[in-house]
């Protein structure tokens, strides 16, 4: 496979993602860069779509347009023809050819026009240096911006879908996780060489390995499955093939960290019966740990990260499943918020002592000591990037790319464990709501660039109009199929959509800035919400036409599902790992849940148990008469546990996430 070759007059360079003729240089999108490579390795030769489909979509379920597209930008920025083509020809009924002229090139190098440039701007940059020395103390406290312009090598290069990568911070060693169907692998790698090491056992779960100082080793989270309780931080020996427990956690955990110097760690775990994860600090030598965050009630703390110097960690505060904000703690257990809370901020790190790096899908971006969050780099279309990690001894970055979509899937539970797909998107389709007539169905999608409710009736799929969101999710239907409720947010505002069917008109209730969770509709058409409100979920119900609101106080609820004859109303707290019964007269009912077992927004219920999606994917089935669970699925990945599930009819209708494109890639900072 050539990193840098010609095609006729353009000369391309995978490793930076470019194309260059002439003056001009053009972007090209990852996967279109790889199908190119692919091609330009085999040059006159027809290879099939199915090759194309099978090599870079393997086991995905993708439409003919996710290759068309891929094509279809090629030539865009080639600037080529499907009807003359000077470099991708279509072979009718067959695939794709490349008949452009392949040579071998070098490395693109700096001319010395660029070198005179490059010391020009170096000599003035030494002068503004000289020129601030007069400036504020705290103005030379602020470190240069870095500047991110695409230039990044790409580390991994295999279709396993590949997640908690941890870079060394000398940037010689990377560990992460390999998952597939059944079971995980944990691999370390020469970031030099490409040399992989793999470490796999089908009877233990690894996870948020970290390179340890030892040649072949890593710490990691290890957990014996089938034993909810053996959750332990490990070290991992590959030569020796051996897993040597250090200390034992008190539950699953939401990331871990290692500081060389000072010989500590931090992670996070939940308390036995307390929902809420919380950082603590381990120190292996006395085997003790101690607690650093204090999140509030129904709040949960995730990504712990040591700052250069072991004086702090920063982490992420989750209140709600759309609604994440970055704070740091100092050793002592000061906190500080970093950042205010917004959607989805997928991964942090430290720039440099005071100064963080994040990611929120769409974007990196730099935060000061002061809360200014500056722009780094954003990603081409249809690309999200993730898990930021600064090496900074060697002044490096390390970005997840990936094209992830999401899709409707269903399962018949009369008939066994299989799903079938709902719909096939290259956008994102999510929170499947079938109405209970089972004529209509009504969905969220990124199909239009923005996120907006699909309808599908009559085998005809349509958009409505312009109600676009930044988010949309737990659509419910009232009991006559007339009525559509929605939770939406926008700028930050979140409010309650209804959506009439016979009208195919929508209005939007909107409320304060405290996130909101649509229950769904009692017997009576009226609609209940949860909400967070000063510090506390509270429960409340209405009525579409009005907008009075009658509120529950002594009922603290954040998730809840009515059964399906409305009687009764099953949910669960934001602070215990319980669940609780009410029959709207009464006293709720604590149900205790097995400590394998957690809730958020990934179950429904019927009239005997619940149906959940435990975090791997997999559906499972628990009987709240005799308190068993019974696997459903045992897929990982079969739904997606970060969208809310449905039961309708003899089924039960969900997400999936599919990964087409997941990989490792490494940019230098200045």
């Amino acid at each position: 496979m050539l990193d840098h070759f010609k095609i006729n007059d353009w000369v391309i360079d995978c490793k930076r993602l470019t194309a260059t003729r002439a003056q001009k240089l053009v972007r090209l999108e990852p996967k279109a860069a790889l199908i190119l490579q692919y091609m330009a390795a085999r040059p006159g030769e027809i290879i099939t779509r199915e090759e194309l489909f099978s090599a870079f979509w393997p086991n995905q379920v993708v439409t003919e347009d996710a290759l068309n597209r891929v094509i279809s930008a090629l030539r865009k920025a080639l600037n080529d023809s499907s009807t003359e083509p000077q470099y991708i020809a279509t072979i009718r009924k067959s695939g794709y050819r490349l008949v452009a002229d392949v040579k071998l090139t070098s490395p693109p190098r700096r001319s010395p026009k660029a070198r005179w440039i490059f010391s020009l701007i170096f000599m003035l940059s030494c002068l503004v240096f000289f020129a601030t020395l007069k400036l504020d103390d705290s103005i030379l406290a602020q470190s240069a911006i870095p500047k991110l312009n695409g230039e990044f090598q790409r580390l991994t290069h295999s279709h396993q879908l590949k997640v908690m990568p941890h870079l060394s911070e000398d940037a010689s060693q990377l560990a992460y996780i390999e998952r597939d169907q059944s079971a995980n692998t944990l691999v370390l790698m020469s970031v030099k060489s490409g040399d992989k090491l793999r470490f796999k056992k089908n009877n233990i779960a690894f996870s948020f390995p970290v390179p340890a100082p030892r040649l072949h080793t890593a710490f990691a989270i290890a957990n014996l499955l089938g034993d909810p309780k053996s959750y332990t931080i490990s070290l991992i020996d590959f030569d020796k093939r051996k897993v040597k427990p250090i200390f034992q956690l008190e539950s699953e955990s939401n990331g871990l960290s290692y500081h060389a110097q000072s010989n500590t760690m931090a992670f996070t775990q939940r308390t036995q019966h307390i929902v809420n994860h919380k950082v603590f600090l381990f120190n292996p030598l006395l085997a003790s740990s101690t607690v650093l965050s204090s999140p509030p009630k129904g709040y949960s703390d995730s990504h712990p990260v040591f700052s250069p110097a072991g004086k702090e960690v920063a982490f992420i505060r989750t209140k709600s499943p759309t609604e994440h904000a970055i704070f740091t703690v100092s050793l002592d257990g000061n906190e500080t918020q970093r950042t205010p809370y917004q959607n989805s901020i997928t991964g942090l790190d430290w720039y440099n002592h005071s100064e963080l790096i994040f990611t929120n899908e769409q974007s990196v971006y730099l935060l000061s000591g002061s809360g200014v969050h500056t722009q780094l780099f954003s990603p081409v279309s249809d690309q999200y990037v993730a898990t930021p990690q600064v090496a900074s001894k060697a002044g490096q970055l390390l970005l997840t790319f990936q094209h992830a979509n999401s899709i409707g899937k269903a399962i018949d539970l009369t008939v066994g464990p299989t799903t079938y797909p709902l719909t096939l998107s290259n956008g994102s389709d999510s929170e499947f709501a079938i109405s209970p007539d089972a004529t209509r169905m009504l969905f969220a999608s990124t199909r239009l660039g923005k996120k907006t409710l699909w309808l599908r009736y009559n085998n005809q799929l349509s958009s409505l109009g312009d109600v676009h969101f930044d988010e949309i999710y737990d659509l419910v239907w009232s009991s006559n199929s007339q009525l559509l409720a929605a939770a939406v947010k926008k700028n930050n505002q979140y409010g309650t959509l209804i959506f009439n069917i016979a009208t195919h008109k929508w209005d939007v209730h909107w409320q304060q800035h405290f996130p909101l969770h649509v229950i769904g509709w009692d017997k009576n058409n009226r609609i209940w919400h949860s909400s967070l409100k000063n510090g506390t979920w509270e429960l409340s119900h209405s009525l579409p036409a009005q907008n009075i609101e009658i509120w529950q106080p002594k009922i603290s609820v954040y998730q809840a599902r009515f059964t399906p004859d409305k009687k009764r109303l099953f949910y669960i707290d934001a602070v215990h790992q319980a669940l609780w019964e009410w029959d709207f007269t009464g006293a709720p009912q604590k149900i205790a849940l097995p400590y394998s077992m957690t809730l958020n927004r990934n179950w429904d219920i019927d009239s005997s148990g619940v149906y959940f999606i435990s975090k791997e994917g997999a559906l499972n089935y628990f009987n709240t008469n005799d308190r068993s669970i019974k696997q459903l699925i045992d897929t990982q990945n079969a739904f997606t546990p970060i969208h809310r599930p449905q039961l309708r009819l003899y089924g039960l209708i969900g997400t999936q996430q599919v990964v087409s494109y997941n990989d490792f890639w490494l940019s230098n900072l200045p």
